[in-house]
């Protein structure tokens, strides 16, 4: 068996803290990061990371949008784990789907349209409560209601206006298993 998981974070910057604020207000996050079986997020950011490569004496940066990131460059004052069991091929579906969107924009207007309550998204553009409710409604297309983990495609509200508050509340009422919360 493999385990589906995301982080949920609240990040230390006053955009994160706006973030966490306008969501839905179930627990304060402002950011979720798919995590792969190695430990590395798969996610999508609005800014640059340093990446230090131990082959390489010059830090890589890893540009905004949706990218592969080491979770040691990612600042944040609390964070909480949400796994779901799925089966090694529903796994790779899911990890397929999510690497699939690799260099895929940020949706830098998304997060503006969320913090002043208005619609509005660009196509093409992830954020990344949206990237990782699409990944598990991408792998539930297999299952039927009820299963655990299932989230249904479409939602009443659009992918690119649940925030990372309502991405915690979407999949705790679908079945996944929350770890404790650490602070930093």
């Amino acid at each position: 068996m493999a385990q589906i998981a995301v982080d949920f974070l609240l990040g230390p910057s006053w955009t994160s803290r706006g973030i966490a604020r306008y969501g839905v207000q179930t627990g304060g996050w402002s950011h979720c990061a798919n995590v792969l079986k190695d430990g590395r997020y798969l996610d999508a950011r609005s800014d640059q990371l340093k990446r230090v490569d131990p082959h390489c004496e010059v830090p890589v940066i890893v540009p905004s949008g949706v990218h592969i990131r080491d979770p040691q460059s990612e600042k944040w004052v609390r964070k909480q784990r949400a796994t779901l069991e799925v089966t090694d091929a529903e796994y790779a579906d899911w990890e397929a789907n999510l690497r699939a969107k690799i260099t895929t924009a940020y949706g830098r207007w998304d997060i503006i349209n969320i913090l002043l309550g208005r619609p509005g998204h660009v196509a093409g553009q992830w954020i990344c409560s949206a990237f990782f409710i699409n990944g598990v409604q991408h792998v539930s297309r297999s299952w039927t209601r009820g299963h655990p983990g299932y989230v249904p495609y479409p939602l009443s509200v659009d992918a690119h206006e649940i925030s990372p508050d309502m991405a915690h509340m979407i999949i705790e009422v679908a079945g996944f298993t929350f770890g404790p919360e650490e602070i930093a």
